[in-house]
């Protein structure tokens, strides 16, 4: 088995998510996806991303540290956005917050 390269994987996936490339998405996601433990699936998935969009228009994932150790990723993500209502439970009404976000994940080579 060839060794995939995680992080020019993981960043192709971040530069798809923030170009909002949805019909890439496949291409990272499996469709069997979990978020925060329940199974959503690709088309869950892609709604969410697209009303995380649509509720947030700046929204840019900006990789601040990407480690490896196969086949697991993590990333600290962080974010500097205007949210046009409420976001995490507070009224921002389209405020600048700051926040970062860690996450973990499988990579799995494809034969696609």
């Amino acid at each position: 088995m060839i060794e995939p390269d995680i992080f020019g994987v993981y960043r192709d996936y971040i530069f798809c998510l923030n170009s909002q490339d949805w019909p890439k998405l496949g291409q990272f996601v499996h469709d069997g996806v979990r978020y925060n433990g329940e199974p959503i699936g690709l088309s869950g998935y892609r709604e969410m991303l697209e009303r995380d969009f649509f509720e947030i228009p700046d929204l840019y994932f900006n990789v601040q540290l990407l480690i490896s150790d196969p086949p697991y990723v993590a990333c600290r993500l962080s974010f500097e956005c205007s949210p046009k209502g409420k976001f995490l439970g507070l009224h921002v009404n389209g405020k600048r917050v700051s926040f970062t976000e860690n996450g973990l994940a499988p990579i799995f080579e494809t034969n696609s």
